[in-house]
């Protein structure tokens, strides 16, 4: 039996691109803007995504991208999101990459498999992660150094 892979993304006031591992504990990964418009564009997707049909995408993309961004000028989103969506796809890759470098950061690579985005066979790139949401009240969000016992 494969063992479920949950995550929740919080997509408002300061904590904007935290994405919660709730599965695993519970781990808290930080992803700038694009990454996480990106990391959330492949969590509404698990059928996977060709890197080629990025631009398809391009209308939801922008939409996430929008809501983690605190850039208001719409010009500034579209350079962010062209760059992200280019044919030659090296923003696409580098994303990805840092994308995957913080979870296993976090996680470790083992945990981290299941999370971040990668290629498979197919073509088609894809993360096992399952979005979730919660109708709860919202979870109170800890940094590494609370978590630790540390002070802020």
């Amino acid at each position: 039996m494969e063992r479920k892979i949950n995550i929740r993304p919080v997509v408002t006031g300061k904590y904007r691109g935290t994405f919660l591992i709730l599965s695993e504990g519970c781990f808290v990964v930080h992803l700038n803007p694009s990454e996480s418009a990106l990391y959330r564009l492949f969590l509404a997707h698990p059928e996977g995504i060709a890197s080629e049909n990025l631009l398809s995408h391009w209308d939801e993309l922008s939409r996430i991208y929008s809501q983690e961004s605190l850039f208001d000028e719409s010009s500034r989103q579209e350079d962010v999101l062209e760059a992200l969506c280019s044919e030659s796809r090296h923003n696409f890759y580098s994303t990805i990459s840092r994308i995957k470098s913080k979870f296993v950061s976090t996680l470790g690579a083992r945990k981290a498999a299941g999370y971040y985005i990668k290629r498979y066979p197919d073509g088609l790139y894809r993360t096992k992660a399952v979005l979730i949401t919660m109708n709860a009240a919202p979870l109170r969000v800890h940094t590494p150094s609370r978590i630790s016992g540390q002070s802020p």
